[in-house]
């Protein structure tokens, strides 16, 4: 006895069973002359298909997104899996174009296993004379979608070499022209009720990178001052401190033009000659103010705590210093241990590593008190050790000394950064051409943070924050230090800190089965260019 399938559209009974993939490449308004057919008039045509040749749909599948990039489509790899698992004989399709746009690779997962109908091409996996016509219309799909794509990077990457703004949105403070350049948006965008002044979206941000750079407001205070002139963020919510701090990273504001190799963090972008290209237009701010909050933003701050709204250093000995081994993330806090940062940030770790505070935080203390005590008077590590202290703090330093030094500390970290996005995997594939000019770039500015920092050196004297390597000295010192100079000492032998995941749940923290420590080098004894 024949089992009968009910339509889940209708309700309608058929003695087969069909399941209907419905895609659109972008949600788009009704009277946008780009709208595709909708999924619904998908479903609506491969309903009416169904109950003509006998099939009741079990399930439509939904996408809305491209069938050739190379992302995720949750609903389409489902529909392939109940093929090949035999949930359901038969899966209709729109045309070719809206399976898959991979050529010949997507079909083949099903076709000979399962009845693949394509109603706009008239093709039927069934027919066996209709298999090759399927196969050469999904290879020219292929070649016609990357065709399209080259084109459209292309002329992209020739608007870009010409200083023309390429994305659809201004950040900002700024309006996009209709030929395509950068302008400053001065139209009045707010009235402060209290002073009665008016503010345009330009001088707001002006004044961001104002309070950042030379009051040394924090990105919180900044979010506060916003938010309570009744400024609405771009996204038309209050302002996130995490979203102000990427700001200040943002090329385009001190007119440099800008690709993103990572979503959500503009970088420079680099023409075929690997150098960077002016926008069009006037920058909202200098070159100078840029780097001068970033370097606020990244402990290079030089206004005295005294004179600062509130403290806004670091409140853990380790955050910062380690990286989690599965995915080279960061480590922060987290309740009684420090974790990986895709522990709490909902992002893939192939495994996570975290470690109880008090365990991981004195074996490191040991490792650092173990290592100097060792060490002769031209060990390496004590070399480096007197570089970055000298480097770092000194009371009678000059400002124009400490804006030095904090210029170096500022290219450090750049650099450090940019070989940990290396190493990450942010700069493989297609966005490897940046790599190089920026690796070259970051080494530049930290040899020339070096050589201003040289003019202030001082013969070459081994100069420590304690007065020997003797273990009862560094006991001390560290016993009277408080937290920030804790923090201080430890960086200063310390370059990075690798944790590895636990064996197993509930195991006893092991240090040296766990921890990687590489400790820092002498300045001419570092060689970036091979770390990358």
């Amino acid at each position: 006895m024949s089992v009968e399938h009910v339509c889940t559209i209708c309700g309608k009974s058929e003695p087969n069973a069909v399941d209907l993939y419905t895609r659109k490449s972008k949600r788009l308004r009704e009277d946008d002359h780009r709208r595709e057919q909708s999924t619904d008039a998908q479903c609506e045509q491969g309903h009416r298909w169904a109950h003509r040749n006998g099939y009741a749909v079990r399930k439509v599948w939904r996408d809305i997104q491209s069938a050739f990039k190379d992302v995720k489509r949750s609903d389409f790899d489902r529909a392939l899996r109940a093929l090949a698992d035999g949930e359901v004989p038969a899966l209709w399709a729109y045309a070719i174009d809206r399976f898959s746009r991979k050529g010949a690779e997507d079909l083949l997962k099903v076709i000979g296993k399962a009845r693949v109908i394509f109603d706009m091409d008239g093709l039927d996996s069934n027919e066996t004379r209709d298999r090759r016509w399927i196969i050469n219309r999904a290879e020219e799909a292929r070649e016609s979608s990357e065709n399209l794509s080259k084109r459209v990077r292309d002329t992209k990457e020739a608007q870009r070499d010409a200083g023309l703004w390429v994305a659809g949105r201004a950040p900002f403070g700024y309006v996009v022209s209709r030929d395509r350049v950068l302008m400053p948006d001065e139209e009045p965008y707010i009235c402060h009720v209290a002073t009665r002044t008016e503010w345009s979206r330009a001088a707001l941000l002006r004044e961001m990178f104002r309070r950042i750079a030379e009051d040394g407001a924090s990105t919180r205070e900044v979010c506060r001052w916003l938010d309570g002139m009744g400024v609405p963020s771009p996204g038309g919510s209050s302002w996130g401190y995490a979203y102000v701090h990427r700001m200040t990273r943002n090329p385009a504001f001190s007119g440099w033009q800008v690709i993103q190799i990572r979503p959500g963090h503009p970088e420079a972008y680099r023409n075929s000659k690997g150098q960077k290209v002016r926008l069009k237009g006037k920058a909202l701010v200098t070159s100078e103010m840029q780097r001068k909050a970033q370097e606020t933003l990244t402990g290079g701050n030089l206004i005295p705590l005294a004179h600062r709204a509130r403290d806004t250093r670091r409140k853990h000995l380790l955050t910062d210093l380690m990286q989690c081994e599965g995915c080279g993330r960061s480590m922060s806090m987290g309740g009684k241990a420090y974790k990986c940062q895709a522990a709490t940030g909902g992002t893939g770790c192939k495994a996570i590593a975290s470690a109880k505070v008090e365990a991981i935080e004195n074996f490191v203390f040991n490792a650092w008190l173990a290592r100097l005590t060792n060490a002769a008077e031209d060990d390496p590590i004590v070399i480096a050790v007197s570089e970055r202290w000298t480097a770092r703090v000194r009371p009678e330093e000059t400002e124009e000394e400490q804006a030095a030094r904090a210029a170096l500390r500022t290219a450090e970290a750049g650099l450090k950064r940019l070989l940990d996005d290396r190493q990450a995997g942010v700069y493989d594939g297609a966005a490897a051409r940046y790599f190089g000019p920026l690796l070259r770039d970051a080494n530049k500015a930290v040899e020339a943070a070096r050589e201003e920092v040289n003019h202030y050196s001082h013969g070459g004297t081994v100069t420590l924050p304690f007065e020997s390597v003797e273990h009862e000295t560094l006991t001390a010192t560290w016993d009277a230090a408080d937290l920030p100079k804790k923090r201080d000492l430890l960086r200063l032998a310390i370059e990075r800190i690798t944790v590895r995941k636990a064996p197993r749940q509930g195991a006893r923290f092991d240090g040296h089965e766990r921890l990687t420590i590489e400790w820092a080098q002498p300045a001419q004894q570092e060689d970036f260019a091979e770390a990358a």
